[in-house]
């Protein structure tokens, strides 16, 4: 499955929204622990500032020496006369150095404060940064901040300052933490337990029945009228973990898959998943229908034939709950997931085409060409050929009993006679009564060294066309290949 690409991020924070009065409550609040302050007073409220918000006073003790009455020197502390501070709100988009300077001009030079800050909901420039610096320091004053738009951001994103996030904007980031980890640690137990309850790592093969949250009517189907294109519980085979969850088998078809021409279909008639809980009745009217769609997948070409697997995950952190034993109904764990659209327990599927024991991903270049039909019926049989063998040596007609090969080659046309779905007689070892059969799936002409090559046991084909043929062909060698399938004699007298 590939994975998504999403970042999860916090909006900006609407400073415009608050009016002007409120932002200054708000910079009044964020400095309350920035120093030890003696007092501080909000003097913007009052509507005579002076060009000031807010003003400050440091804890600093100032000690003064004088004489007392005995010209003896005495030392006095001034606790309220600390260093001041003044500072300054503005709920503006934009502030320029133009700006800047103008809001400075209401400082003092002849007694300037110890200290300023200029709050605002602006971003400032470099050359903002150097103009505030410079006339601050022009007029005397000792300590100056200029905070912007994204410094008080920082600022309202600390811990400390949640209270001050959610009064003035009805955010708070650790309560969305919170919950986050809350989350994790669900997702981190529904885990552990699915490890212990249906296996670890990539290879098992575990049934679950999938339950929706929701659903108050288990286990009667009947009270559902929508119930088989809807269900509210499934039941799934779990195969795999991903960190994210865990993959379920859901579907798999017959598939006809060309890889060299990027070409594929795929047929809905037969669902090679079964339930566990399917009766007798339902068995035998999938094997029916298993039946007539062999009659048409097992004759395609064998480089063809495929499957077509839709896996699906269910997210840990989706899960609220896991029954690792089960009912009676459905005797393996049960998994408790809310049901969502028409995905339903479902965080997203992959689509695989499976080819001669690999997967192939699905990817657009495929293209979807029509093989199989409509409608299935039953398949005749090709021709019978009742006075004719296939002659294979003693090792190949060995390995022929114990279903070890599946493909003639020649060299001749001694088999040109045999067509698909045509069936012929294998000559049996020594005198064995015994008639053994089998039915052509698919002949056609390949150079030796290509086809040996691109089989999927090159070593294993090798050997079979030089033990039939009874010597090394050439590279430059063309053979005859007849794919075909075993077949029993009482399937040819039921015919």
């Amino acid at each position: 499955m590939t994975k998504p690409k999403i970042t999860r991020t916090y909006g900006p924070i609407h400073f415009e929204d608050l009016d002007p009065h409120r932002f200054e409550d708000l910079i009044r609040q964020l400095i309350y622990d920035y120093r030890d302050w003696q007092s501080i007073e909000a003097t913007g409220r009052s509507g005579s500032d002076e060009g000031f918000d807010v003003r400050a006073y440091e804890k600093v003790e100032i000690v003064s020496r004088s004489e007392n009455e005995n010209n003896e020197e005495v030392e006095e502390v001034h606790p309220m006369e600390g260093n001041l501070w003044m500072i300054q709100g503005k709920r503006e988009k934009e502030i320029g150095p133009k700006k800047i300077k103008t809001i400075i001009s209401d400082i003092d030079p002849k007694n300037p404060p110890y200290g300023y800050i200029l709050a605002a909901s602006a971003n400032f420039s470099k050359e903002s940064y150097d103009v505030f610096r410079e006339e601050l320091q022009e007029k005397g004053v000792m300590e100056f901040y200029l905070w912007g738009k994204a410094e008080l951001e920082d600022m309202l994103q600390l811990p400390k300052n949640d209270r001050l996030l959610f009064t003035f904007f009805g955010i708070s980031l650790v309560s969305k933490r919170r919950k986050r980890t809350t989350e994790i640690r669900s997702a981190v137990s529904a885990k552990n337990k699915l490890f212990r309850t249906v296996g670890e790592g990539h290879q098992f093969h575990q049934s679950i029945l999938v339950r929706d949250l929701k659903d108050t009517n288990y286990p009667y189907e009947s009270e559902y009228s929508d119930f088989k294109t809807n269900p509210r519980w499934k039941e799934y085979v779990a195969y795999s973990h991903h960190p994210l969850g865990l993959w379920c088998h859901v579907h798999e078809y017959f598939a006809y898959i060309d890889t060299e021409k990027k070409e594929w279909d795929f047929t809905k008639e037969v669902d090679l998943f079964y339930s566990q809980r399917e009766d007798e009745d339902e068995r035998q009217k999938a094997l029916k229908k298993m039946n007539l769609v062999n009659n048409v997948w097992d004759f395609f070409p064998r480089k063809n034939k495929g499957y077509f697997v839709i896996n699906c995950i269910i997210k840990y952190a989706d899960i609220a709950l896991i029954d690792d034993k089960g009912d009676d109904y459905y005797d393996f764990p049960h998994i408790y997931v809310d049901f969502v659209g028409d995905k339903g327990p479902f965080a997203g599927c992959r689509n695989i085409l499976k080819n001669n024991n690999e997967e192939v991903d699905l990817t657009e270049d495929y293209k979807r060409i029509n093989v199989f039909p409509e409608k299935f019926k039953k398949e005749k049989f090709g021709k019978i050929y009742k006075d004719k063998k296939i002659h294979l040596n003693t090792e190949s007609q060995k390995e022929f009993k114990d279903y070890k090969i599946d493909t003639i080659y020649a060299t001749d046309e001694k088999y040109d006679f045999l067509n698909s779905r045509d069936i012929i007689q294998i000559e049996t070892l020594g005198n064995e009564p015994e008639e053994e059969f089998i039915q052509i799936t698919h002949k056609f002409k390949a150079n030796v060294k290509v086809y040996i090559e691109q089989s999927l046991k090159s070593y294993k084909t090798k050997r079979d066309v030089e033990l039939q043929i009874g010597r090394t062909p050439s590279d430059d060698e063309e053979i005859n290949v007849y794919e075909f399938k075993q077949i029993s004699k009482q399937e040819l007298e039921k015919k």
